[in-house]
């Protein structure tokens, strides 16, 4: 993983589904979450209606890309 910021941020979750070609879909099944709760995890951290990922959340999709 290049170019990435330290740790979960709406830029980098997109970025993991972008150069790993998941699916959001995929992804929130994944983390058993809502199509919902995931679209708003996407939002901008400035964002009003943003929502963090917790950080079990950010290591489930972590150990997928990286096959653990």
């Amino acid at each position: 993983m290049t170019d990435y910021e330290l740790g979960y941020t709406p830029e980098n979750l997109r970025k993991i589904i972008n150069d790993n070609c998941l699916s959001q879909k995929e992804v929130y099944e994944l983390i058993g979450k809502s199509r919902a709760v995931f679209s708003k995890y996407l939002l901008p951290s400035g964002d009003k209606n943003h929502v963090s990922m917790h950080h079990r959340e950010w290591l489930k999709i972590l150990n997928y890309v990286s096959g653990s």
